[in-house]
C-alpha cells in the first residue's frame, strides 16, 4: 500500500519534504512506498499549475475542494526527479534549476512576497530595464535522435492502481510551520563519501551516523543519499558528446515541469515523467524588445513556439546540463526557487522516480 504525503504551501515546501526523504539511508524504499501530494499556497505553485495543466483541470486558487477531489479519485502519476550538484552540495528537485534573469526576479522579489504572484511582475519590469548579463559556458547533453523522434510524449494518466493507494487513514501533513529551511546539505567533497552499486547506481555516505561535520566551521550537515549520477562528475571535464556554448547569457534556466508559476506557462510540451529537462539559454545578443515578448510570452507559452531568427532565444530539450559561471561576478542561481550558492552547477533527469498524486 501506498502512503500520501500531503505539503500545504508553496513549492519550496515540497522541496524540503522532498529532500528530507533523500536524508534517510531508506530513500529508495520511502520513495516505492510514499506518494507526494500538493495543497498549493505559495506565491509561485508551479507543481500545482503543471498537474492542472497536464490533466486539463481547472486551476483554482482556493485549493482546499481541488485537494479533496483529487484525494477521492486516487489517481497516482509518476513524476521525474532531478539530481542538482554544486560544489559543495547535492541536491533533489522537481521543478526547475536556474541562472540569470528568472533567479535574479525569484530572489530580488523577495522583499515583495506580501504582493504574492504579483511581485514576479513587478520585477520582471525592473530587471528588464536594469538588464543584466552574465559571463559563463553553459554545456548540456542532448536528446538522440530516437528520443528527438518521441516528441512530445505523451504520459498516461494513471500507472499506478487506485486500490493500492491508502486513503484517507495514513495521510501525512506537512506545512511550512512544521519544517524548517536547512541552511545547508551533503558537502561533495568529503573525503568520507564514496559510490556503491544498490539497486543500480546508489549515492551514499560510507558513514553510519545521520550528520557530517563541515570540516570549515565545525557544523553538522545532513548527509545525502540517492541515486548516483550517470554523467561525468562535475570536476571532470564535459563529455565530447555534450554540446558547449560559452559567452555571455541573461539567464539559463531549466524546467522539467510545463509551470513555473500560476500563470508561467515556461516549457508546455514537458510531461511529469517524460524524462526531459527543457533548458532555455538566452544570450546577451537579445534584446530588450525581445525579452519583453519573451516574458509577455511565458503567460501563454507563445515563447516557446514562436521562432527567433537572431538565435538569440532558444528552448531545447536535454537529459543534463552544466552551468559554469564566472564566480568574479555577482549572481543567483536558484534550484525550485531556493537560492544555492554561486558557482558550477550540473543536473541530471531520473525519469520517474518519485510519484505525485493528480486530479
Amino acid at each position: 500500500m501506498l502512503t500520501v504525503t500531503f505539503s500545504v504551501g508553496g513549492d519550496g515546501i515540497l522541496f524540503e519534504v522532498l529532500n528530507g526523504v533523500f536524508e534517510r539511508p531508506d530513500w529508495l524504499e520511502v520513495l516505492n512506498r510514499i506518494v507526494f501530494a500538493i495543497i498549493p499556497s505559495g506565491s509561485g505553485n508551479g507543481l500545482a499549475r503543471t498537474i492542472a495543466h497536464q490533466f486539463s483541470e481547472p486551476y483554482h486558487p482556493h485549493p482546499t475542494l481541488a485537494a479533496t477531489l483529487a484525494l477521492v479519485k486516487r489517481h497516482v502519476e509518476p513524476m521525474d526527479i532531478v539530481r542538482v550538484e554544486t560544489r559543495s552540495k547535492i541536491m533533489f528537485s522537481f521543478l526547475s534549476a536556474g541562472w540569470g534573469l528568472l533567479s535574479d526576479i525569484d530572489i530580488e522579489s523577495e522583499s515583495l512576497r506580501m504582493l504574492g504572484g504579483q511581485r514576479f511582475t513587478l520585477w520582471s519590469l525592473a530587471r528588464l530595464i536594469g538588464l543584466r548579463s552574465y559571463t559563463g559556458k553553459v554545456s548540456y547533453l542532448p536528446l538522440d535522435e530516437r528520443q528527438q523522434q518521441q516528441l512530445p510524449k505523451m504520459s498516461t494518466k494513471t500507472s499506478v492502481d487506485p486500490a493500492n493507494v491508502d486513503f484517507p487513514d495514513e495521510v501525512l501533513l506537512e506545512t511550512a510551520e512544521m519544517r524548517t529551511r536547512l541552511g545547508s546539505w551533503y558537502s561533495a567533497a568529503s573525503r568520507r563519501s564514496a559510490y556503491f552499486s544498490m539497486v543500480g547506481s546508489v549515492y551514499q555516505s560510507t558513514t553510519g551516523s545521520n550528520n557530517e561535520e563541515d570540516e570549515e566551521n565545525g557544523t553538522k550537515t545532513p548527509l545525502v543519499y540517492g541515486p548516483g549520477s550517470q554523467v561525468a562528475a562535475l570536476t571532470a571535464p564535459v563529455p565530447d558528446n555534450w554540446v558547449c556554448l560559452e559567452g555571455q547569457f541573461v539567464m539559463v534556466h531549466a524546467s522539467y515541469q510545463s509551470h513555473l508559476g500560476e500563470d508561467c506557462l515556461f516549457a508546455p510540451r514537458s510531461k511529469l515523467n517524460d524524462g526531459i529537462i527543457w533548458l532555455l539559454i538566452v544570450h546577451a545578443k537579445a534584446t530588450r524588445s525581445q525579452l519583453l515578448h519573451f516574458l509577455l510570452g511565458l503567460s501563454t507559452g507563445a515563447h516557446a513556439t514562436s521562432k527567433d531568427a537572431s538565435g538569440s532565444i532558444e528552448l531545447v530539450p536535454c537529459l543534463a546540463f552544466r552551468i559554469e559561471p564566472d564566480v568574479s561576478e555577482q549572481g543567483y542561481i536558484t534550484v525550485d526557487g531556493e537560492h544555492v550558492e554561486y558557482g558550477p552547477i550540473q543536473a541530471e533527469i531520473f525519469a520517474g522516480l518519485s510519484r505525485i498524486l493528480v486530479p
